[in-house]
């Protein structure tokens, strides 16, 4: 009896010895469930700011219907170099609208791309691998347009919720006068197709995501994603819409290193403000109304003849305005016009009509004159260093006028202006002949050599210098779309060539020597209306040569402002408290 007993207690000892093990498990398994569920709760704040952002994010998505921007998409590839950073080697250029006809639909299928450009070409290629050769032999090296301006629009077309997407809030931060909820964002599902994978901004007013810098996962089959980072600015009450986005890859192989620009612009072209323009002249009405001109005498041929001119350049100024691609006049076109103020005085210039200048929005470098007014392409003058290089530019289209360079008076009759958008630069044809640009060199050396930048021309000279190194790997940067650009024929040489003789040898390795900028130094563009104004960017003491970038793409980062607003949500008072 004593045996069976003995033999029960060791056997039940033996089945407590098997099972704790199980036990212990079950408990760690038990307590890390726990864990994770304490884990896993947020505030009720975060919370609700997460829902907020998902439901301002849907409301763009939906907006962007509304809207036509212009978009310019610039990219610049490159080679590494130990020194310099990295050399450029080749460059693209795409300039329309994106319509956004969206539906149901996808943004990234249905935005449509018109192409401003002569015979509307579609200069950004689409990306494919051909093979498993992969990235390092087989790659085109080049990207189609949507990759830099659709793709990164909004963060996900159809699935932008808690159901598809975790959300880890990070920090607050500022991102120039506005407070933001930084927040990491991966989707749940790793095989999800074209999910976001990055962070977002989210302002603290809203909650509406005025930034996103990430890519996009599992492209289809032989296509790829690229890295973005989206900025958004205020542009109505509420809402924040894309206005500039900058790519760059540095490890797709040895064929594909890129760095892109895609500025959107013209958001207030769309149906309301064709009925606003037609409020507008009825309520501008002078009061009372003339019935009559002052001037009652007869004009005589001469006079009528300008009369035709400035018509000619009206009718140009303003159908390139209404397309966007020239800026409303503005304080800029004033800084541009002391110059021009300083070569007419001390050149005694007294009898031409007054001289007027305005921006161009494109980053093309190139400049023309109409009949009495000067333009500058808005890409000119971010990557002129000073002032002797911007009198050296305007002084040409000073001669032109001068010389009597007239614009061509078909534009006086205004059915040459009936054409759409993408038509328009096709229709135009400003550009001089190369007989005339050799004319206009010749005088506006005389005109600088009795200036206050006669003794600074060797800088002039320099910028034409560092310009003749880099047109041939950057020709759509130096291509024009309407007037003419810094070349000379085909062969790429320098107009007003004589001032690279008497310039410094150009030092790309020394950082004190700044023969040009990069692109983005110097304009920022009004994303609603296009309107231009200088930065209020400080120049820096650059480190090595790498920071040097002329004619370069380099990220910009916009200050943000937002719109007059209410008070503060209370989700965000209650984080202010928190922080406190």
């Amino acid at each position: 009896m004593r045996d069976v007993i003995r033999r029960r207690a060791i056997l039940g000892l033996l089945l407590f010895l098997l099972a704790a093990p199980l036990l212990v498990s079950a408990a760690t398994k038990e307590q890390s469930m726990v864990r994770k569920s304490v884990k896993d709760r947020e505030p009720a704040e975060i919370t609700n700011i997460v829902y907020r952002v998902i439901a301002n994010e849907w409301q763009v998505r939906n907006k962007l219907e509304e809207f036509s921007p212009r978009i310019e998409t610039y990219v610049q590839y490159y080679k590494p170099d130990r020194e310099l950073g990295d050399e450029a080697t080749s460059d693209d250029y795409f300039l329309g609208r994106l319509n956004f006809a969206l539906g149901k639909e996808k943004i990234s299928t249905h935005a449509k791309e018109a192409s401003f450009l002569e015979g509307n070409p579609e200069p950004l290629k689409k990306l494919r691998i051909t093979g498993i050769a992969g990235l390092a032999g087989a790659l085109s090296p080049h990207l189609h347009v949507s990759e830099f301006a659709v793709q990164p629009l909004v963060v996900d077309e159809n699935n932008f919720d808690r159901q598809h997407y975790v959300f880890t809030p990070v920090r607050w931060e500022y991102l120039g006068d506005v407070r933001c909820l930084a927040i990491d964002v991966h989707p749940k599902d790793k095989n999800a197709f074209a999910a976001f994978q990055g962070r977002i901004w989210a302002e603290d007013h809203n909650f509406a995501i005025v930034r996103l810098n990430g890519t996009r996962i599992n492209p289809p089959r032989g296509e790829m994603y690229v890295h973005f980072d989206t900025w958004r600015e205020n542009l109505q009450a509420g809402l924040w819409l894309p206005v500039y986005i900058y790519s760059q890859e540095t490890d797709m192989g040895k064929r594909l290193r890129y760095k892109a620009e895609t500025r959107l612009w013209g958001y207030d072209l769309n149906d309301r403000h064709q009925q606003q323009e037609w409020t507008n002249i009825m309520v501008e009405a002078p009061t009372p109304v003339r019935d009559n001109s002052e001037d009652t005498s007869d004009m005589s041929p001469v006079e009528s003849q300008r009369l035709l001119t400035v018509d000619a350049e009206r009718n140009v100024l303003d159908r390139l305005e209404r397309a966007r691609l020239i800026a409303p006049p503005g304080p800029v076109d004033k800084v541009l016009e002391t110059v021009v103020n300083n070569l007419r005085v001390t050149n005694h210039l007294d009898n031409i009509p007054p001289i007027h200048c305005r921006v161009m929005l494109t980053s093309s470098l190139e400049s023309f004159s109409l009949a009495y007014t000067i333009v500058l392409s808005r890409g000119l003058i971010d990557v002129l260093p000073d002032e002797p290089s911007l009198a050296m530019v305007v002084a040409h289209e000073v001669a032109h006028i001068a010389l009597g360079h007239k614009l061509d008076m078909k534009f006086a009759f205004n059915d040459r202006m009936q054409v759409s958008d993408e038509e328009l630069l096709e229709s135009m044809d400003i550009a001089r002949p190369e007989a005339d640009e050799t004319v206009a060199d010749a005088k506006a050396l005389e005109y600088l050599k009795n200036s206050p930048y006669k003794d600074n021309l060797g800088q002039a000279g320099l910028f034409l210098r560092a310009a003749s190194a880099a047109v041939t790997t950057s020709p759509h940067l130096f291509g024009s779309h309407l007037g003419n650009g810094l070349t000379v024929g085909d062969k790429g040489s320098m107009r007003m060539a004589t001032l690279i003789s008497s310039a410094p040898t150009l030092e790309v390795k020394n950082v004190s020597q700044v023969a040009a900028l990069p692109l983005g130094s110097r304009i920022q563009v009004g994303a609603m209306d296009g309107s231009v104004a200088f930065t209020t960017r400080k120049a820096v003491a650059l480190v090595d040569a790498s920071e040097k970038l002329p004619f370069r793409v380099t990220p910009v980062v916009p200050h943000l402002r937002a719109l007059a607003q209410a008070p503060k949500a209370a989700e965000s008072a209650a984080a202010d408290s928190a922080e406190k």
